[in-house]
Formats: structure tokens, sequence, C-alpha cells
């Protein structure tokens, strides 16, 4: 099998060149067959052959979560009007993010040709996590009500790398479907499984690997534990980290991802508390702006999360607000020599922080504390307002 990362990834002038003929191509066919696009450039008087660098993306508008939302169809391009094969046209899933206003969940679409891309995306990414031949890859995201990115990327992650996955496909009980496990029906499974990777949300991974302690179960080939979809703690790392040693692992791993549904994949870590990194630059575009103006603030400083699609064919965005704030850089992967953006400080959401009586209060504090007392199962944050009188 081929190396997943070709040599342009080494390189920033070569790197760059294929981002920009991708970006021109792309833009290209929003305004031939992309109807929220085409509607929204030609409003603006574009015309293909208008932006052709990346600096030029900042002449493009900020598309918001609710343009997304209100109507997630219009991000679709159409392939009547593409004039594309039918391997780039033909829809191969769809995986559903933010909710509409409807109160539905948007639907994200991938042609034949997105699903190869984001399982070249798979490869990378958990290449560079350091997934090997012969692993055995225990699947403990929850089974949800309908496909998400969340649950989609784990299988395509061992198919891509030709790993068997074991799914505990746990989550809530649905008496006409019989087919979720409780976590202890989820562990004797695991158990006979004998995994080396583990894969899943960390609070419900630390809940898992807890409860096997409790029951004495081992799992004596583990070595990974990789989470995503919560914020993570280095308490939490650590305490996964001792979970794994305590199974047997003499060099722990633990990994953290950033990702969304937008991205397909997401930003990975190399080594243990390492750097998250985009491994396919070649796929998308991460800037970080200044929400109310579209302009990028200075490398390495703070702002929106600006998402923009390279390669697509089913569900593109262009200088999509994740709802995030971020910095990043672009650097070279230790890992794999290649390279991408890179987180310089940690992700928060939009809005996450809050005022109790005049104070701006940053959840993420208040979680770390928590994360830290082992003694603590699990918890819930509520914030509510009171009767002054009370």
């Amino acid at each position: 099998m081929t190396t997943p990362f070709p040599d342009y990834l080494r390189d920033a002038d070569a790197l760059r060149a294929v981002r920009e003929a991708r970006l021109a191509a792309t833009v290209d066919l929003c305004l031939a067959a992309h109807p929220f696009y085409a509607r929204r450039l030609g409003e603006a008087g574009a015309q293909a052959g208008d932006i052709r660098t990346l600096d030029d993306l900042e002449k493009l508008p900020l598309t918001q979560k609710s343009d997304y939302m209100g109507a997630p169809e219009d991000f679709r391009l159409r392939a009547a009007d593409a004039g594309l094969p039918p391997i780039e046209t033909t829809l191969w899933n769809i995986a559903y993010t933010t909710g509409t206003t409807s109160g539905r969940p948007s639907p994200f679409f991938n042609t034949t040709h997105d699903q190869y891309s984001i399982m070249m995306q798979a490869r990378r990414c958990s290449t560079a996590e350091g997934f090997r031949p012969g692993d055995v890859l225990a699947n403990l995201v929850p089974l949800p009500p309908m496909p998400t990115g969340g649950f989609l990327v784990v299988g395509r992650s061992g198919e891509a790398l030709g790993i068997p996955v074991v799914s505990a496909l746990t989550g809530a009980r649905n008496p006409d479907y019989p087919i979720h496990r409780g976590i202890d029906e989820a562990l004797d499974m695991m158990a006979a499984a004998n995994p080396t990777l583990f894969w899943g949300i960390p609070s419900f991974v630390r809940r898992f690997f807890r409860r096997a302690r409790e029951r004495g179960i081992d799992f004596p080939r583990a070595r990974l534990a990789l989470v995503t979809g919560e914020p993570v703690s280095a308490s939490l790392q650590a305490e996964l980290a001792d979970h794994l040693r305590a199974f047997g692992a003499t060099d722990p791993q633990v990994r953290v991802r950033y990702s969304c549904t937008e991205m397909q994949g997401g930003l990975v870590q190399g080594a243990n508390g390492g750097p998250l990194q985009n491994m396919v630059p070649d796929l998308y575009v991460l800037e970080v702006v200044d929400p109310d103006t579209g302009r990028r603030v200075p490398e390495g400083e703070e702002g929106a999360l600006a998402l923009t699609h390279l390669h697509r064919r089913g569900t593109v965005m262009l200088r999509y607000l994740v709802g995030d704030l971020i910095a990043l850089k672009m650097e070279r992967s230790a890992a794999t020599g290649t390279l991408g953006e890179q987180i310089v400080s940690a992700p928060r959401r939009t809005g996450a922080l809050f005022k109790i009586k005049g104070m701006l209060v940053n959840p993420e504090l208040v979680f770390e504390a928590l994360n830290a007392d082992r003694s603590i199962r699990e918890f819930q944050l509520v914030v509510r307002k009171s009767d002054p009188k009370d």
C-alpha cells in the first residue's frame, strides 16, 4: 500500500500550490452548481476566476451556522449542473450534524468521491496517532439514533487501515429495536475481543475503564485510548493512562482529537500531550478570523474558526464558522514530517463563558477541577437563575 502522505505535504510551496488549485476549482464549481454560494456570490458580483489564492479567501463572506441550519440542502452541489462523472456525484451516505431551525438535525451529504477522501483522511490520522497492523479497535462511541460523523469515523478508520473494529453499541435503549448493550454487556464482549485500542467519548471511556477494574476485567493487550467529542482535561488524560497501565500497558498512550462533522475527521495528536494538527490540509483550509469583519487575525492569536472545503462534491462549505474560538499556526508534525494547521491554544465554544452575579465564569476550569477528583464518578454542571429573595 502506498504512503498516505504525499510528498507535497512536506513542502510549503508545493502544498500551497495544491491548495490554491483546489480552492479555485471549488469556488468555480460552487458558482456553477451550488445553490447557496451561486446565489450569495452572484449577489456579490463574483465570477469564475475571481478566487485563485489563499489570500483571495478573505474576499468571500463568512458562512454562519444558521445559514446551513436553515437550508442544508442548499449546501449540496447539484449533480445535474456540476458536469462531473458519476464517481464524484453518486450519493454514498449522509451524516447528520447541527440541528436545523425546525429542530431536526442537518444532513451532510457525501458522494463516492467524498467517501474515498474521508477514508484517506482516516488512514492519515490514525497512522499519525500510532495505530498499526495487528491492532483490534474497540468502538465505544454510543450507537446514535442517526448516522453521525463521530460514530461513522471509527469504522472508516478500521477499514482504511485494515484492522478489525468491535462496536460496543451502548446508548439509549429502544424497546422496538433491542440492539443496544448495557455497559456490563459491552465489557463482557470487549473482554472476549481483547482489543488494543479504545475509541470513545472521554466521560464514557473513563466510566468503561473504571467499571472494568471494579469487575476485575483485564485487557492485557490494551495500549492506546483515543477520545473525542468533549473537552479533555490533563487530569482526565492522566487517569486514562493510569487505567491502561493497570491493564498491563507498559507505555500507555492517550490521544485526543478535535473534530466536527464538517471536517469528516479532525485534528489529531502524534504523541501523548502533543499538539493537535490537521493531517489533510489538501482537503480543507482552516482560518482564524474576526467573526464581525471576516478578516484573518495574526497567526497564533485567538479568533473564530472558519473552515473551507477544497475537494468535496457533496455538501460544500466556504469560510464556514464552526462555532469555536481557537488559535492556529502552520507547523510541521513531529510524527509524520507533514505540514498542517496546529492548535496552539485550546478550542472553546463560542458563548461558553457566562456570568454568575456579574462574574465571568469559564466552565472548563470547573470541569478540570471535577475531573481531577477521582472520587467523583460522574457530574453535571447546571446553571439556572434563582429568585433574589431565595
